[in-house]
């Protein structure tokens, strides 16, 4: 077993959280379908999902997500279980009392894909730096500005 699991840590690449607002307890079919083009697609590899709720009094209570639902929208998780509590509770103050969202742990394999096409001796893939979209906004309409 501890060779599988080893097996399985190497072949992460980078992996980011994206948190995503849920109208109700459930993951919704939109998300499920947006998921599952995503993973078709390459793009990238569903490594973990929790929800999140924040009651109304700002305790987080989590969820874990089970592997037949989501086998049931033809989904896999590679590794569930692999978001933490620590990891919640950091992005439970991004969701407001009362309210629930999906914490996902995906690996935007698109990277892995291409420092695999690109590896030779001189060509390597060195570094990766995720910019959350309001920093990258707010730049695009300080640059728009300049124009």
């Amino acid at each position: 077993m501890t060779e599988v699991v080893d097996a399985m840590l190497q072949a992460l690449g980078n992996l980011e959280f994206v948190v995503v607002r849920l109208d109700d307890d459930h993951l919704s079919r939109n998300l499920l379908e947006a998921l599952l083009r995503q993973v078709e697609s390459g793009g990238l590899r569903l490594v973990d999902v929790l929800v999140l709720r924040r009651t109304d009094d700002g305790r987080a209570e989590l969820t874990e997500i089970d592997r037949d639902d989501f086998a049931l929208a033809g989904l896999g998780l590679d590794l569930p279980g692999l978001i933490c509590e620590d990891d919640a509770h950091h992005f439970a103050s991004a969701i407001a009392a009362g309210s629930c969202a999906a914490l996902l742990l995906v690996e935007p394999t698109w990277v892995e894909r291409l420092s695999h096409d690109i590896d030779h001796r001189e060509d390597r893939v060195l570094a990766t730096q995720s910019i959350p979209a309001p920093v990258a906004n707010a730049s695009l309409a300080l640059a728009l500005r300049r124009l």
